[in-house]
């Protein structure tokens, strides 16, 4: 359930990003992405729109939504590593 929010290729921070935290667990994952979040990106209940109830993350020009913030950044991180399959 994720949205690219431009079809350009990504980023070199997103790829920077997805090289450096792909691998690690699921709640530095987390971490991580609430510290990247914090620079820059925005994280937000996503509750104003009963189809699209829950959280949602924007960072690096990608969008996604979950259930939510520990899944929202595991549907985030896996559209990321889809973005960029060689970092």
């Amino acid at each position: 359930m994720d949205t690219t929010l431009a079809a350009a290729p990504p980023p070199d921070a997103l790829a920077d990003f997805v090289a450096e935290w792909q691998s690690a667990a699921p709640e530095v994952q987390l971490a991580a992405i609430r510290g990247a979040l914090r620079r820059q990106g925005i994280a937000q209940p996503a509750t104003d729109d009963p189809a699209r109830a829950g959280y949602e993350i924007q960072l690096f020009g990608l969008a996604a939504l979950g259930r939510d913030e520990a899944d929202a950044a595991r549907t985030w991180m896996d559209a990321a590593a889809r973005r960029c399959p060689f970092a």
